[in-house]
């Protein structure tokens, strides 16, 4: 009788713990990444909106480049484009290390969700003179962290949204934007 009692504590204590999900989203805690954010920000349609805090999207998104870029773009930029498709095949959580004058706040999406979907009054009662709120991917770096891709955009309302790739190279030591973006969606 005493056996049987211990062994479903042996075997309980016993099953190894799963190891972490991949897909848990990890701190993003690049420094040249948040170099590029910081020179972006000024350009996403909530910056020039907001009167009051940004809100940035805390979880990283995804977005498939795919005939987004000139051909030129794709072959300038490979490398980069290789890295932006592996590094963004996870979520990744933003941190406080924007460059800006505007006060910001970093929210989780679930946070930010407008439920029910087109009710942006309530995400305006939440976040007043926001400008709405701002989403971007990981980024993607050449091996000399000398070129980057990135997709950023800005949700603001029902007819009211840009989000598009963006292609930069380090030139003497500063990132600077450059062409090669095919596609940019409007709402």
């Amino acid at each position: 009788m005493r056996i049987s009692a211990i062994a479903p504590l042996v075997i309980l204590v016993s099953i190894p713990l799963s190891p972490q999900n991949s897909s848990t989203p990890r701190i993003y805690d690049n420094p040249d990444a948040y170099q590029i954010y910081s020179l972006l920000l000024p350009d996403e349609e909530a910056f020039g909106f907001a009167k009051g805090t940004l809100i940035i999207q805390e979880e990283t998104v995804s977005k498939s480049g795919e005939s987004c870029f000139t051909a030129e773009a794709e072959a300038k930029f490979h490398d980069a484009l290789q890295d932006y498709s592996r590094v963004n095949r996870r979520k990744w959580l933003l941190q406080r290390q924007f460059q800006t004058d505007k006060p910001y706040e970093i929210v989780n999406s679930a946070t930010i969700r407008v439920s029910p979907p087109g009710d942006w009054e309530s995400f305006y009662n939440r976040y007043p003179e926001s400008g709405g709120f701002i989403i971007m991917s990981a980024v993607g770096f050449n091996k000399e962290k000398t070129q980057a891709v990135v997709y950023t955009g800005t949700s603001c309302g029902v007819l009211c949204g840009r989000w598009t790739f963006h292609l930069l190279e380090k030139v003497e030591g500063s990132w600077k934007s450059v062409p090669g973006v095919r596609c940019m969606t409007v709402s």
